[in-house]
């Protein structure tokens, strides 16, 4: 009886011990994407199709997994298509608007990206209308505005997508054009430190675009708290000499 208590407590003190270091493992484990999966170069899938969001995620050197930086992913999606349930990240279709922002920092600097995707109800759209020319953010009490990066241009890209629509009892495929933008905005230490020092709440954006048009979207509190990580990877938000 006493080796089986023995026996006992020997293999609950092992099963302890185990979750113990899987517990350690999952607090140590971090997401990571090479610098080259964040290039849109070519464009992004639409909602940013297996990006890592809403995770501090280490950007690493494609070729020898160095750690260049630091980033949280977040996108807000609107689905005006009509449908019962509301699935603006699933793909393009008419009505359906989504912004991928990027912030962090990395060696060479800090920086903010903000990537609008738009699938118009007709198909068509004017690519430099979806190019944002101010970010304003509400960060306790105060309003922080970011400018396009001079040095970065704005992309453009547009794609053509097939959508089923369900009429007279009867699936149709249709076909349309979605439009994308990539935009670098200029972020200097004053501001990295406004985003790092912010408080633990929801933050709310506003997009101005050339034409005038404004879109206001929420910033998840657990990513305004990411924000103290990845930009505190560079707090100086310039190069090494």
């Amino acid at each position: 009886m006493f080796q089986r208590i023995l026996k006992s407590s020997f293999l609950g003190l092992l099963l302890v011990a185990a979750l113990l270091n899987l517990a350690q493992e999952s607090v140590i484990a971090e997401t990571s994407i090479g610098e080259d999966e964040l290039n849109t170069v070519n464009g992004m899938s639409w909602a940013g199709d297996k990006l890592p969001f809403d995770a501090v995620v280490n950007i690493q050197d494609s070729l020898v997994n160095s750690l260049l930086g630091k980033v949280v992913i977040e996108r807000h999606g609107e689905d005006k298509s009509g449908g019962i349930f509301k699935s603006p990240f699933d793909s393009p279709r008419p009505g359906r608007f989504v912004v991928v922002s990027l912030w962090g920092s990395k060696i060479e600097g800090c920086f903010v990206k903000i990537i609008v995707q738009s699938a118009p109800f007709n198909g068509q759209a004017d690519l430099d209308e979806l190019v944002p020319q101010l970010i304003e953010l509400g960060i306790d009490g105060q309003i922080l505005q970011l400018t396009p990066s001079p040095n970065i241009k704005p992309r453009g890209f547009s794609g053509k997508y097939t959508y089923t629509v369900y009429e007279n009892n009867t699936n149709y495929e249709r076909s349309s054009t979605w439009y994308m933008t990539d935009t670098s905005f200029a972020i200097n230490a004053d501001a990295a430190n406004m985003l790092r020092t912010a408080p633990a709440k929801e933050v709310k954006g506003r997009l101005t675009f050339v034409n005038g048009d404004t879109k206001v979207f929420p910033i998840g509190k657990k990513n305004v708290q990411r924000w103290q990580e990845a930009y505190s990877f560079n707090n100086s938000c310039t190069a090494p000499k």
